[in-house]
């Protein structure tokens, strides 16, 4: 490959990203309009997911869903509480042992672990990105 290949290929990728990120701003400001179109128009169904039913011939498209989903997280302050309060809390903690890394070096520096223990318990990782300037 030639320079002048290699530069008109980074040429093309330019553009592409370009439109790519307009296209891409483009189906964002869409998707904001259509979720405002299924808040009006829209009815909840069954499981909660509010419903516009299109039956689009031209796209073969049925219905739009804003799909409702529900995600439970622990709340750590909360619950530490409120297991504390029931006496609970010793019986609901698991203690999990974690290697500490500022120790591990310390007993490198202290020469008790050579540079190929620290080498075998730290292995190196190549990655590589392309950049564009």
């Amino acid at each position: 490959m030639t320079i002048e290949e290699l530069t008109e290929y980074v040429r093309q990728n330019a553009m592409l990203t370009e439109r790519a990120n307009e296209l891409s701003a483009i189906q964002n400001e869409i998707k904001n309009n259509i979720r405002e179109g299924i808040k009006e128009h829209g009815i909840e169904n069954d499981r909660g997911h509010i419903v516009v039913e299109l039956n689009d011939d031209v796209t073969g498209i049925n219905n739009v869903m804003q799909q409702k989903k529900i995600s439970k997280n622990l709340n750590m302050d909360i619950a530490e509480q409120l297991l504390t309060e029931k006496g609970l809390y010793d019986q609901c903690i698991t203690m999990v042992p974690q290697l500490n890394e500022d120790e591990i070096m310390n007993a490198y520096w202290q020469e008790q672990l050579t540079e190929e223990d620290i080498d075998t318990m730290f292995p190196s990782k190549v990655v590589w990105a392309l950049v564009i300037k």
